[in-house]
C-alpha cells in the first residue's frame, strides 16, 4: 500500500512540474537560475519589422 502512495506522489509531482514549466516559462527560467540549473538568462532576440518580415521596416507601424 506505501508503494501505491509513493507512486502516485511521484507522478502528480512529474504532472504538476510539467504543466508549471509550460504554463510559466518565465517563472521555470527563474527557478532553474535561483536553483543553479542555469548559468545565465537568454537575452531575446531583436525582431525586425512584422513577425521578423524582411520586406517591413517596422518604424512606420504597418506591414506591407
Amino acid at each position: 500500500m506505501m508503494i501505491e502512495t509513493v507512486i502516485a506522489v511521484l507522478l502528480v509531482s512529474f504532472a504538476a512540474l510539467y504543466w508549471y514549466t509550460r504554463l510559466f516559462p518565465a517563472g521555470w527560467g527563474k527557478l532553474k537560475l535561483s536553483m543553479g540549473l542555469q548559468s545565465h538568462i537568454p537575452a531575446k532576440v531583436p525582431s525586425k519589422g512584422c513577425d521578423n518580415c524582411s520586406a517591413c521596416s517596422g518604424k512606420s507601424g504597418g506591414c506591407h
